[in-house]
C-alpha cells in the first residue's frame, strides 16, 4: 500500500443474526467509515471492495453490514480484514496531530538544547503495535536496530514538516 492509503480501521466478530460486524476504529471516530458507500477491505491473502448495506451505533459498540453478508457465518469470512481508505476519506486531523503512518521515514534526534538535538540518531522504519503503546523501530547508523516506547519519558516533540522526532531519552538506544 502506499502512503495515500490508509487503515481506517478492523472489522471485528459477528454481532446479531443478519451478517452485522464489530467495527473497530483505529482513530476512536466512526462517522468517517460509515458514511463510506463502499469499503476497501485487506488482509495478508486477499482485497475486496464490498458495498457498505447498513451501519449502527450500538450501546456496546458501533456495527457494520455488507451486500453478499447476510448472515453471521458468511459474514464470518470478512472478520480481521482491514478497511483501506484514500488519505482524504481518514478521519480530520487536529492541531499536533498526525497519522501513524507519517512517523514512517522521520529522523530521531536528541531532546532541544542537547549535543545531540541537530544530529539523526536514528530513523524511524515502523511502527509496531504492542501493549498499550506502539513502539517505534529505527535503524540506527551502525546498522542495528532498536525500539522505543511511543510515550512521554521518551518521544517529545513530533515535527512531521521538519522530519524528525524527539528522542527525550537517547541512552534507550543503547
Amino acid at each position: 500500500m502506499s502512503a495515500d492509503k490508509l487503515i481506517l480501521g478492523r472489522l471485528g466478530a459477528p454481532r446479531g443474526i443478519k451478517g452485522d460486524l464489530r467495527l473497530q476504529s483505529f482513530s476512536g471516530e466512526f462517522d468517517h467509515i460509515v458514511k463510506k458507500k463502499t469499503l476497501e477491505l485487506h488482509d495478508e491473502s486477499h482485497s475486496l471492495i464490498v458495498k457498505v448495506i447498513r451501519s449502527a451505533v450500538n450501546p456496546d459498540g458501533t456495527t457494520i453490514a455488507f451486500e453478499g453478508y447476510p448472515s453471521p457465518e458468511t459474514a464470518r469470512a470478512l472478520v480481521g480484514m482491514e478497511i483501506w481508505a484514500d488519505r482524504e476519506a481518514a478521519a480530520p486531523l487536529g492541531k499536533d496531530e498526525w497519522y501513524v503512518v507519517d512517523l514512517v521515514g522521520l529522523a530521531l534526534r536528541g531532546p532541544s538544547g542537547s549535543p545531540t538535538a541537530e544530529t539523526e540518531l536514528g530513523k524511524i522504519i515502523a511502527v509496531v503495535e504492542g501493549g498499550p503503546d506502539p513502539w517505534l523501530e529505527a535503524l540506527l547508523p551502525d546498522g542495528r536496530k532498536a525500539l522505543v516506547p511511543f510515550r512521554k519519558e521518551y518521544v517529545g516533540t513530533v515535527d512531521i514538516k521538519a522530519g524528525f522526532v524527539e528522542l527525550v531519552a537517547p541512552e534507550i538506544l543503547e
